[in-house]
């Protein structure tokens, strides 16, 4: 069996609302991406068939894909004012169940949060935590600027954790992207970072100390974020601000908390991963419709063929467990 955890669909409705934002124009190339443009810089690459479950039934079908978690990407709800952002979360929500319930043995979903109000997405959790076709919690590397380790969603993090619901996390535009002129630099370099800032802030800042059952999916293999655990380690031993929330090295919470899908796309990258994190830890992944991926890559792995299946389907089903199960909580 193979899980593709990293696709992404979204609605004609929220690519209508991102359109109607204030300084966001769409350059449309026929025959690849066209790109939504936000302010003179590349925001959102998009594609029709992002739209449309059943040409990604479609693909699945061609790759040997046997179930697809379909989420959100960039910019997701955050960048609406807080009436709107929680109205289209919930439409989003809705739509994922939909789209799960015509398809029960092909698709799932991550939920989304109108963060960062903690209270409805609080709200919003009660409504969804149980609802068929939703396996987890699709979340930003930043929420419009405000960081994952900020105070005032400790009450979500709790929730999540004590729900048992795991959390996908996806780059988002980083908040110094006016430093990134040119190039899709943003999205290039700046999404990279802004994941691997965004994990190294949640160790430190003690998140996952003070929540130790959350469960935490980093996209694209974990960025840089694996390279730099040997100098984040050293940082928990020279600084007191480094070691001041938690107990641990930061390298034992990116072993016990964090998961790390295949997006990275790297034969040598991925078998390193493995390597340092343990076979157990890596979620198979295609990044559709952005990148031209199939199963191959990861069957190319020089590793036991016991940890492919592991990274292919077994991780994810003891991740998810009955929740993959639609209509059963």
């Amino acid at each position: 069996m193979k899980i593709d955890i990293h696709c992404h669909q979204i609605e004609e409705f929220f690519h209508d609302a991102l359109k109607s934002l204030p300084g966001v124009t769409v350059r449309v190339n026929p025959d690849r991406f066209s790109y939504l443009i936000k302010d003179g810089k590349t925001w959102l690459p998009f594609r029709p068939q992002m739209f449309h479950p059943d040409h990604l039934i479609r693909e699945m079908d061609r790759k040997g894909i046997d179930m697809s978690v379909i989420s959100m990407n960039t910019p997701s709800v955050y960048i609406f004012e807080q009436r709107r952002r929680i109205e289209l979360a919930r439409r989003l929500n809705d739509s994922i169940m939909a789209r799960a319930k015509r398809n029960p043995d092909r698709l799932r979903g991550f939920a989304t949060l109108p963060l960062p109000d903690a209270e409805a997405s609080l709200e919003e959790l009660a409504r969804i935590a149980d609802a068929p076709g939703i396996v987890g919690v699709g979340i930003g590397s930043n929420l419009d600027g405000v960081a994952l380790d900020d105070r005032r969603l400790e009450p979500v993090w709790a929730r999540i954790s004590e729900l048992g619901l795991p959390l996908y996390e996806h780059p988002m535009v980083p908040a110094f992207a006016e430093h990134l002129p040119g190039y899709a630099l943003p999205i290039r370099v700046g999404f990279p970072f802004d994941t691997s800032l965004c994990v190294t802030r949640m160790i430190y800042a003690g998140v996952f100390e003070r929540h130790p059952g959350l469960q935490f999916i980093v996209a694209h293999t974990g960025s840089a974020f694996i390279g730099l655990l040997e100098r984040l380690d050293h940082g928990y031993q020279l600084f007191h601000e480094c070691s001041e929330h938690i107990s641990q090295p930061p390298s034992v919470f990116a072993r016990k908390n964090l998961y790390y899908d295949t997006c990275v796309f790297s034969k040598s990258f991925i078998e390193m991963a493995v390597k340092e994190l343990g076979a157990d830890r890596i979620l198979f992944g295609t990044d559709y419709p952005f990148i031209i991926s199939d199963p191959t890559y990861v069957e190319a792995l020089d590793l036991p063929e016991e940890h492919k299946q592991m990274i292919f389907s077994g991780n994810a089903t003891r991740l998810f467990g009955k929740r993959f199960n639609l209509g059963q909580t």
